[in-house]
């Protein structure tokens, strides 16, 4: 799989895609969530024809809309087949810092029937340096 690693804007976050990894971090308030996320689906799309044993994926936000939601909603949803099936691990880890980003995960998780982990952790955490994920 081709690793993708898109930096981080005022409204986007840092997108890092590689073999068995998807993280999303940061602030999302794009005005155009499909011209942000669409390189995300095709990526999450490819990679589900031979998925690792182990998928990890990461979710750090510090904010994002509610057409991120949307967005958000169907990247975990792509993800819906790995987490039922009993060859492959999904592991869907939710950093937050405050109760509504929380309250959003868990709406995500229940919504979707994936097992979260919800992990408490600072904003400032994020590394925001693009050449670190290559």
């Amino acid at each position: 799989m081709e690793k993708i690693v898109i930096s981080a804007t005022q409204k986007t976050p840092i997108i890092h895609l590689d073999n068995g990894l998807i993280e999303i971090k940061g602030r999302s308030t794009p005005e155009d969530t499909d011209k942000v996320y669409l390189p995300v689906f095709s990526w999450i799309e490819k990679y589900l024809e031979e998925p690792n044993a182990s998928t990890i994926v990461n979710f750090h936000f510090e904010y994002f809309n509610s057409s991120t939601t949307k967005a958000l909603m169907r990247i975990i949803n792509k993800l819906v087949g790995l987490s039922k099936s009993e060859n492959f691990e999904l592991i869907v880890n939710w950093y937050y810092f405050d109760e509504d980003i929380l309250e959003h995960g868990q709406d995500f998780e229940e919504l979707s029937g994936i097992n979260f982990n919800f992990i408490e952790s600072d904003y400032s955490n994020i590394d925001f340096e693009t050449k670190n994920y290559n």
